[in-house]
């Protein structure tokens, strides 16, 4: 009776097919896999600060009967502070409140890589680490007929990888809805911006041109595309033409 095996060539040929196979396809689905799990954040993000609003609004009203709180000033930075105070940050489960000082923010999160500007050392923002490891900052809230202002957070605080629309999204308020919305969502009205960063029919028409725009924190207001869409698709398009997928 003959027995038959493979040769210890035929084994190396196999693993070195098997070896190709796996560097070639092993990146893809690891990337795939830690988009899924900062999706999934952000999911927790949006929840976390639509909860807010509906808390402040049963102690408040709705947002378009909020008036601006002084008490800490005049001046923009003051009243985002005491506004941010007095209708949000009690409705927070904060581990760690920096107010317009620094240690709520990694110091990789910066808006001009030459500069090192940041948002740990932006006094324009009032930041906040929740019990949840998330981090986030709010500026320019202006509450009235115009209400405005944003929302940045970092879905998994100071872990990696501190980039704009992967880990780092922005929420807006909205004149037109009086509420607070994911950006690039279609609660807003073609008006909202001259730039088209909450524009209904541009809904995605600016975040996805930042691969080759020098100001990288464009990215982070694809918010409404990486909620709707669950995938980051436009930090891979290449050019204006770039569609929902």
């Amino acid at each position: 009776m003959k027995f038959y095996a493979f040769t210890l060539a035929e084994v190396l040929i196999t693993l070195g097919i098997i070896g190709i196979v796996a560097a070639m396809t092993l990146p893809a689905i690891i990337q795939k896999q830690q988009e899924k799990v900062l999706i999934n954040q952000l999911k927790v993000a949006n929840s976390t600060i639509s909860n807010m609003q509906l808390l402040a609004a049963k102690d408040y009203d709705s947002m378009q009967f909020w008036t601006n709180d002084y008490s800490k000033g005049s001046s923009y930075m003051s009243y985002n502070e005491a506004n941010f105070e007095k209708y949000f940050l009690p409705y927070l489960k904060v581990l760690k409140y920096c107010k317009r000082s620094k240690g709520c923010f990694s110091d990789d999160v910066v808006f001009n890589e030459e500069t090192g500007d940041g948002i740990n050392t932006n006094s324009n923002y009032v930041k906040a680490i929740l019990h949840n490891g998330m981090s986030i900052a709010a500026e320019g809230l202006n509450f009235g007929t115009y209400a405005s202002g944003s929302f940045l957070v970092d879905v998994n605080g100071f872990k990696g990888p501190n980039e704009w629309g992967k880990d780092l999204f922005y929420f807006a308020v909205s004149s037109q809805k009086f509420g607070i919305y994911p950006s690039f969502s279609n609660a807003f009205k073609e008006s909202n911006s001259v730039q088209g960063w909450y524009s209904k029919s541009k809904k995605y028409g600016k975040c996805h041109q930042s691969m080759t725009d020098d100001y990288k924190p464009y990215r982070a207001y694809c918010t409404g595309w990486a909620l709707n869409n669950e995938n980051f698709n436009y930090l891979r398009c290449k050019d204006t033409n770039c569609k929902e997928k």
